[in-house]
């Protein structure tokens, strides 16, 4: 037996297309609140892994080192001063992550982080740029 065929009461014939769907629930209003942009995205990003991972700092702050480190040691392997041109760079985004260690506003917060991002990708950047003058 198929739904077409159940028989209806009261003698009318039933509808076409047999059992239908109910109609659809009304939408949710939805709650008028300021709109996230991607400064405030990117800030609850850097302070969730901030407190999340509360060694990262010290981690980054290593890897600066080793790699301050591994310029100087260039400049006495190349004869050359050249691999010293990152190293103020890489001084700057370590000064950037110890301002961003006891930083409580998400805010200020970013802009640590920021500022130790833009200057540790531009030393890196210098790094492959000295090692082609270099060769």
């Amino acid at each position: 037996m198929t739904a077409d065929s159940v028989p209806v009461t009261g003698g009318g014939a039933a509808p076409a297309g047999g059992v239908q769907a109910p109609p659809p629930p009304e939408p949710a209003p939805v709650a008028a609140g300021p709109a996230l942009g991607f400064r405030e995205l990117s800030e609850r990003v850097i302070a969730s892994a901030v407190e999340r991972y509360p060694w990262l700092n010290r981690v980054l702050m290593g890897v600066l080192a080793v790699c301050t480190g591994s310029c100087v040691v260039a400049v006495v392997s190349r004869l050359s001063p050249l691999p010293l041109i990152p190293v103020p760079l890489f001084l700057v985004a370590g000064y950037g992550l110890w301002r961003a260690r006891g930083v409580t506003d998400r805010r200020a917060l970013g802009n640590w982080v920021l500022l130790f991002a833009l200057a540790a990708m531009v030393g890196f950047w210098l790094i492959s740029v000295v090692g082609r003058w270099v060769e």
